[in-house]
């Protein structure tokens, strides 16, 4: 009966070990920023404009097989091409009049965001981040970077920014986070930065370029040291976890400065700029909190300057990428459709430790992924479609052309550049 007890807790602590590495030990930030109970709507609105047919029976075309799979396609569609920043680390370039594409330079770290200078299309600037923890990044950072197309050559533009402040004097009459007007925000000239007024990048997402092409926006959804680009086990835990950790920067390329927008949001990724009648400075932006499933106005100028505002929410899924048509409407990305255990998750975050330790393939996550089409200002769902999954899934973002509709898919091991004709 000895040699039984023995052997059975032999079997019993061989079998805690086999299930303790099994589990995926989290970082310790993300179980530290759980958040208390909160009760996520589902916006009726949205409902309403729900295609009832998948995606997939509009038409989605896989336009070139070999692209690998994208975190952000760049059209240059008067110029016959379009660049993709993808998750093999290259900037590829397509030409959309051959449908051939091809890698076309490999930049310090993973490809994220893209823009074109708006006066310039040989200019592009675009996010770099790491693609995994451990990636060296010495002097080449995660951050924003320039690519000369007509030379392949690419300039590192900023990879530091000004230290968050510990303590902060400026009134701000933001709700949801920390944002600052165009006349109050922390600014550092590139000349006077230091390793002790600067902290580094640690995850550029996305960014968007004024009109007159001076200033670049970008969004640092969390700002955890290491932090990675994509979609993986580390943002699926700082959505979880409901992290007030996303912030918002501006590098200035006429004064060569670099400053902070905003800070203490819950996972800012997508972002556009909008501009007020006879203005041409941006007067506010729009980004979506991914976490929060929902779309916020952040003021910088007017009567309204410092205010942030919800544009809408209760959305169906985790919004990303978002992009403009030719007549002003949103589209947005909806990179993983919202689950009911999610939702029930928030509001019950006990459990939210125990799912922390889960491996990703273990976790219930929906392959379904979609889009979602808003008026100018963002208030009004006029288009909202889903896809099963059985085609890809993440879809990252969604860039409307002039005859179809691009579509991004960021899945590791795929490869196609998709479109799809506008559903609307």
């Amino acid at each position: 009966m000895h040699r039984k007890k023995v052997f059975l807790l032999f079997l019993l602590l061989i079998g805690m070990f086999v299930f303790w590495n099994f589990l995926e030990v989290p970082e310790e930030h993300f179980k530290q920023q759980i958040q208390g109970s909160v009760q996520f709507p589902y916006n009726s609105e949205i409902e309403k404009v729900k295609d009832q047919q998948d995606l997939s029976k509009k038409g989605i075309q896989k336009l070139i097989p070999n692209v690998s799979a994208q975190d952000e396609i760049l059209l240059q569609e008067e110029l016959g091409r379009a660049f993709t920043a993808s998750i093999d680390g290259y900037i590829w370039r397509v030409d959309l009049k051959k449908n051939i594409a091809e890698p076309f330079v490999k930049p310090p770290l993973m490809p994220g965001g893209m823009v074109a200078h708006p006066k310039d299309p040989d200019r592009i600037y675009f996010c770099a981040s790491r693609g995994k923890k451990d990636d060296l990044v010495d002097i080449n950072g995660p951050g924003i970077y320039e690519l000369r197309v007509s030379t392949k050559s690419i300039r590192k533009i900023a990879t530091r920014v000004p230290k968050m402040p510990t303590s902060d004097p400026r009134d701000t009459k933001s709700s949801f986070g920390k944002l600052y007007p165009h006349n109050k925000q922390i600014t550092l000239k590139f000349s006077d930065i230091t390793k002790d007024n600067s902290q580094p990048v640690e995850k550029a997402d996305d960014l968007a370029i004024s009109s007159d092409g001076e200033r670049i926006y970008f969004t640092e959804p969390y700002d955890h040291e290491k932090a990675i680009l994509g979609v993986s086990t580390q943002s699926r835990n700082e959505a979880l976890s409901l992290g007030k950790n996303g912030n918002i920067w501006k590098i200035d390329l006429k004064e060569g400065s670099v400053s902070l927008v905003a800070h203490k949001y819950s996972y800012v990724d997508g972002i556009l700029l909008e501009y007020s009648p006879n203005q041409s400075k941006e007067t506010s932006i729009l980004v979506n909190e991914v976490s929060q499933f929902r779309l916020l106005r952040l003021h910088l100028s007017g009567d309204k300057a410092g205010e942030d505002e919800i544009v809408i929410d209760g959305l169906p899924g985790f919004p990303d990428g978002m992009d403009r048509d030719s007549q002003g409407r949103v589209w947005v990305a909806l990179v993983i459709e919202r689950s009911k255990l999610v939702t029930w998750l928030h509001d019950h975050p006990f459990w939210k430790r125990f799912i922390l330790y889960l491996p990703e393939r273990l976790q219930p996550v929906s392959r379904r992924t979609g889009l979602l089409v808003l008026s100018k200002d963002g208030k009004i769902p006029l288009y909202y479609g889903m896809h099963d999954g059985h085609l890809f899934s993440t879809l990252i973002v969604v860039i409307p052309g002039k005859e179809r509709v691009y579509l991004a898919v960021y899945e590791k091991g795929y490869a196609g550049l998709n479109v799809i004709p506008y559903p609307i």
